[in-house]
């Protein structure tokens, strides 16, 4: 929520103005076909995904009873109440922060414009260098009473949705790790835990995936992914040659 927000003022701040477009008046026929589509049921569409997600996902067997029952302690102290709302509330707050430090010259920057552009090569004044939150500020007296408020919102949201989700996912977690893990090695593991360390490796498991540095690592697979494109499209040739000639020989 807090990032959204910010993310829509800072592209607004940023953005180039552009000269509105007249709308383009659609054909009757088209218009009166559109009105005619019953609207969508949420409801609807949502049991439908579910049928679908069972179908991918079915529930795995029941693992044996013991073994639960200590996994479900484990999966509590790996993922511990309140640990979605921590994580989330975290990396939305570092990254609104960090939108709110940078400019419209920095925000623009990451978005170039079109070299060709008239309005980039007659802009008489360069974009400013001010602070997004300075200018914010200045512009609006209350601004950091609602920037809280904003905040505080997110986070009471937040807590709710991981008041309902959480509980499931442990289970998912425990019912998995009862399955993976015999009884000696859940022992191991809650031993571990039970340990200061291990304590506070459990609290900081779930907000370590939301890190700067390991969502860096994910962001920068794609560049290596976009390298190895050539090698993959030669690969998938190859797999393709072989299923004909496969084909062929079944024939």
């Amino acid at each position: 929520m807090t990032l959204q927000i910010f993310l829509a003022i800072a592209a607004a701040s940023a953005a180039p103005q552009t000269d509105v477009k007249p709308a383009v008046a659609r054909p009757p026929a088209t218009a009166k076909a559109e009105a005619r589509k019953p609207p969508v049921d949420p409801m609807a569409a949502m049991a439908s995904m579910m049928k679908l997600f069972d179908k991918f996902f079915p529930v795995g067997p029941d693992p044996d009873p013991a073994r639960l029952a200590v996994a479900r302690g484990t999966a509590q102290t790996m993922f511990p109440n309140g640990a979605y709302a921590a994580a989330m509330s975290g990396f939305l707050d570092r990254t609104a922060d960090r939108v709110l430090s940078m400019s419209e010259a920095d925000l623009a920057s990451m978005f170039p414009e079109d070299a060709g552009d008239k309005k980039k090569k007659n802009r008489k004044k360069p974009l400013s260098t001010e602070p997004l939150r300075a200018k914010l500020m200045r512009e609006e007296p209350n601004f950091d009473a609602k920037y809280a408020a904003i905040r505080a919102f997110a986070g009471t949201m937040l807590t709710k949705l991981g008041n309902a989700a959480e509980p499931k996912f442990r289970e998912g977690m425990a019912r998995a790790m009862a399955r993976k893990f015999d009884a000696a090695q859940l022992a191991e593991i809650n031993a571990f835990l039970a340990t200061p360390t291990g304590a506070a490796y459990g609290r900081h498991t779930v907000g370590m995936w939301f890190e700067p540095d390991v969502m860096r690592g994910m962001f920068e697979l794609f560049p290596e992914m976009m390298k190895m494109m050539p090698e993959l499209a030669e690969d998938a040739a190859a797999m393709e040659s072989e299923m004909k000639s496969k084909s062929k020989a079944g024939k």
